[in-house]
C-alpha cells in the first residue's frame, strides 16, 4: 500500500518572519516550515493528528484522514504580529493549520 501526501505552506507574515515552525503528524515531528514555504510530507493511510509548533506553542489539532495514493493541503497562518503579546499569553490563537 502507498502513502498519501501532504502538502503545508505557511503564509508569509511579519510575525516569527526568522523562525521556523515544526510540523508534528501524530506527535512525531516530521520537518520545519519557514516564512512563506512550503513542505511535503508522506503519511500512512489511516487517521492522523497534524500541528506545528513553535518553541512552546502548539496550534489546535487538524484530524486527517489520509488514503493511499491521496494528496492532501494544508495552510499555516500565524496570528497578526500585533496580537503576538495576547497570543503568547493565550487570549488568542498564536497559529492556525487550516484544511485546504
Amino acid at each position: 500500500m502507498t502513502n498519501a501526501t501532504l502538502t503545508i505552506t505557511r503564509k508569509s507574515s511579519f510575525n516569527a518572519v526568522l523562525r521556523e515552525a515544526a510540523i508534528l503528524v501524530d506527535e512525531q515531528k516530521v520537518g520545519v516550515v519557514g516564512n512563506g514555504k512550503s513542505i511535503e510530507v508522506s503519511i500512512a493511510p489511516g487517521q492522523h493528528t497534524i500541528r506545528a509548533r513553535m518553541d512552546w506553542l502548539k496550534c489546535k489539532p487538524l484530524e486527517l484522514t489520509a488514503f493511499a495514493d491521496e494528496r492532501y493541503r494544508a495552510e499555516l497562518t500565524l496570528c497578526n504580529p500585533f496580537l503576538a503579546l495576547f497570543a503568547i499569553i493565550g487570549l488568542v490563537p498564536y497559529m492556525e493549520l487550516r484544511a485546504q
